[in-house]
This record gives structure tokens, sequence and C-alpha cells, in this order.
């Protein structure tokens, strides 16, 4: 009898493996599954030899020409190239987002926001916010307005920072932006700004850019393998995950309640105000909830500063290690402003797009992928790559975005994405980068430090990241 029972056990065990190695048909092709574990530990070592996940995958797309891999129970497909991208972007097919636990986990196990969701609840989310942020400046005049004010406090702050170090000051650039990224969306959302030196603020920010950089754009150890959520939830990233996100829901909902008690009906200061007044209607749609205002708070709380901020913050590594393009900045901002403040009229932020999801079975450069499979571009290679088209890809060439003095658009250049699922806030990221770069290079000489080269190595995570120091001081040329 017992040996029926082994047998059955291992008929059943073998079926599984069987089944949890088996790709889907006309899938994409890439490294064979095993039970358990799937490709993980290929992709693992893949990316232990090259140092990042985006390098890793770019590294295994040239071996498989198309890439796929399943981490733990997860298949994940992963595009390259530009053309590639586009057709993932552009196609109706898959715009979905995760529906995964681990992307609930930071919404309450529910889906919420417009971050992560999809389908009709996430297009009424998407209008409403869109219209009503275009009334406290969002994509007008008035956001560059905004965003010049907070150009004018950084540099304040920079002014009294060089004269309490006797002409030049040493600042840690990956994180000198994030307060005043963050303010140029905080003033619309919530009408409230934080000063530099706001120790409850930098703390949230710390803790949240360190959950960044231990969980990566299509998940976590602990959700690929969610057993890991009990055995190891430290060194799963799942302890990190919730303490963080249950920071910054104690945060919002202090700023909802604050909201609340001044909210005037039907005269709205900001974002919030509004989105109350129609939680107070009786007939507003099902998609707006208390919970859902929260959502889009975190969503923009944490896309409308990480990302930007990181995007500043590797210009003016670029800037510093290249002197010769820095002064040619300076020397068009000298001539262009003749001494004036910048003002917005001209115009690679994370190594992979945010997952999209297949809403159903559809094609994809002549592959299946099937229904709520997710699906991620790799943006880095796409655009730094050889597949870029560009020459040198990898090479600080700002020129090549000049033909005869004028910005060329350049085709294969895709940092906001295509289609609906565009960034939101593709305008606000454009001007925040391009007027605290012309501000800062307007004043001040950036340059390295002496004793403390750059870390060139980049730290991965949800956006990518460089830790490094800057030397900056006043420039002695003529403003």
């Amino acid at each position: 009898m017992i040996w029926i029972a082994v047998s059955l056990v291992a008929t059943i065990l073998s079926l599984w493996a069987f089944l949890d190695t088996r790709k889907p048909k006309k899938f994409p092709p890439g490294p064979a599954w095993y039970p358990v574990v799937g490709s993980a530990h290929q992709l693992l070592r893949a990316r232990t030899q090259l140092g990042s996940l985006y390098e890793a995958t770019a590294a295994l797309i040239q071996v498989f020409l198309k890439f796929c891999f399943q981490v733990g129970k997860d298949p994940i497909v992963v595009v390259y190239g530009p053309q590639e991208t586009k057709e993932m972007e552009l196609s109706e097919d898959l715009i979905g987002r995760p529906i995964d636990p681990y992307f609930k986990l930071r919404t309450w196990n529910k889906r919420r926001g417009v971050l992560l969701t999809d389908n009709k609840f996430w297009q009424e989310q998407k209008r409403f916010l869109l219209r009503h942020l275009k009334e406290f400046g969002f994509g007008t005049k008035n956001m560059s307005v905004l965003i010049e004010q907070e150009v004018g406090h950084l540099l304040d702050f920079i002014e009294k920072s060089i004269d309490e170090n006797q002409g030049s000051v040493v600042f840690k650039m990956e994180s000198m932006f994030s307060m005043s990224v963050l303010n140029t969306v905080w003033c619309m959302l919530a009408g409230v700004r934080y000063s530099q030196e706001d120790q409850k603020m930098k703390s949230l920010q710390s803790i949240m850019f360190r959950m960044f950089k231990t969980i990566h754009m299509v998940g976590a150890a602990f959700s690929h393998f969610p057993i890991l959520k009990y055995l190891a939830p430290q060194l799963s990233g799942y302890k990190c995950y919730m303490e963080t996100h249950q920071q910054i829901w104690d945060f919002l909902r202090d700023e909802l309640d604050a909201h609340k008690k001044t909210h005037v009906p039907h005269h709205p200061r900001d974002l919030m105000d509004v989105y109350l007044d129609v939680l107070r209607s009786p007939d507003h749609s099902e998609s707006f909830s208390e919970e859902q205002l929260l959502a889009i708070s975190m969503d923009m709380f944490m896309a409308g500063s990480e990302t930007t901020s990181n995007t500043i913050s590797f210009t003016f590594l670029y800037l510093m290690l290249n002197e010769r393009v820095q002064k040619m900045a300076q020397k068009e901002i000298d001539a262009v402003l003749a001494g004036r403040p910048p003002r917005l009229r001209m115009f690679g932020g994370r190594a992979f797009t945010v997952p999209h999801r297949a809403l159903r079975d559809t094609n994809l450069g002549g592959y299946i992928i099937p229904k709520d499979v997710l699906i991620v571009a790799n943006l880095h290679g796409s655009m730094m790559g050889p597949a870029s088209g560009f020459e040198n890809p990898d090479e600080f060439i700002p020129e090549r975005y000049l033909k005869n003095g004028k910005v060329v658009q350049v085709e294969n250049h895709l940092p906001f994405g295509l289609g609906k699922r565009r960034c939101m806030g593709e305008s606000m990221a454009r001007a925040n980068i391009f007027l605290f770069t012309a501000g800062l290079l307007q004043r001040y000489d950036v340059g390295l430090v002496p004793d403390s080269p750059p870390d060139m190595k980049t730290v991965e995570g949800v956006t990518p990241s460089v830790h490094y120091k800057s030397r900056i001081t006043r420039r002695s040329a003529p403003q």
C-alpha cells in the first residue's frame, strides 16, 4: 500500500515538474526553465558576472535573439531594441498592468492608483487627474513658474552653504535634488512645500530610496518566491518593503486628515481638495474613494521625485566628468539668458519600463504572448546599447542631438514611452531637468572632489543611480 502512495506522489511531482518547466506554445526563446526556480539561477549568474539586471538581460538577448525568462512562478518577457519597444508600447493588447499580489501590497492588497491599474478604472482616474492638475499649473506656463521658484529656493540653499564653507561646498549629488523635485509635484497635489532641511521629509525620502534599491521593476525575491516572506523577510526585501510603505501610508493619511480639517467645499486649494469635493458628492463613480486618493498620492510621491531627481543627478555626473561639455553649456546659457534666470522654452530615467501585462493572448514580434504574462522593455539597452543605432552609444556626446544649432528629435530616444502608457509626468520631468540643470550651471561650476572620485558602479533598483559627491563653486565668469 505504501508503495502505491509513494508511486502516486512521485507521479504527481513528476507531472508538476514537467508542467512547471513547459513553455507556452510559440513563446519567445530564452534559458531553460527548471522546477521551482525557473531560470532564476541563469539570470542570477549573468547578473553577478555583468553587474546589473539590465546588462544581464541585454547579454542573454544576444544569445537567444529574443528573450523570456521565469523567476519562480513568474514568466517575464524582455523586449530589446527601439523598434521592438515601440511595438510593445503601441500595442492595445499590452497596456495592462500586473495583477500579481506583489503589486497590490503597496495599496492594501487592492488595485489602486494610476501607475499600476488598467482598464476603465485607470482611464477614468487618469482623465480626472490630468484634467484637475492643470487647474493648479500642471502642463501650463504656471508649472514652469512653480519650478523656477523651486530652483530659486535650491540656489539660495547652495549660496548659504557656500558662504558657510569659505567659497565652495561639497554635496552628495544623488540626494541633492529630491526635495526640490518633490515640491514641484506636492504643491499641486497637497499645497505643501518642504525645505531642504526638513528632517522628517528627508528621512522619509531616504527610506523610500533605500527600498527602491532592494527591488526591481518586475518584483523582488519575496514576490517571485512568496515563501521567503516567512523564511527570510529581511534578506528577501519583504520587511523593508512593508515597513517603508507603512511609513508612507502614515504620512499620507496625516496629510489627508489635515486637509479634511481645513477643507472648504468647492473652494479647492489643490488636487486633494478637488478629490474631497468629489467624495462628498452622492453620485460619484465607484472608482473614487479615500483609498484611491491615497494611492494616487503615493504614485505621485514615489514616481514624482525619485526618477527625475536621479536623472538630474546623472546629468551633473556626466557634466562633472566632461568639463568641456560643461563649459560649452555654460557659454550657451550666458549667451541666451544674459544674466536672467532660465525660463522654460525648450527642451533615460529607468533601466526598464514599468511592467506591462497582456490583456489577452497576443502576437509580438512573431511570438505569442499569453494573457496576463508580464512584459518589460530594456530601455538602457535600447537607448545605450548596440541596438540604439547611435555611434558610440555609451559615450557622452550631447552634440549628437544638435544639427545647425537646433535640437534634433532622435527617433530611437524613448525615455518617456509611447502610446496610452506614455509617462503622464513627461512635461514636468522635462521642465525640471532643464530648469534645475540650467539654473545651477548659470551660477556655479560643478567639479570633482579631490581624493573622492565618483564610484561609477551603478546601484541597481527601480531606477539605477550612482553615488558621488561634487564640489560646487561660484563661477568666475560674468553672469
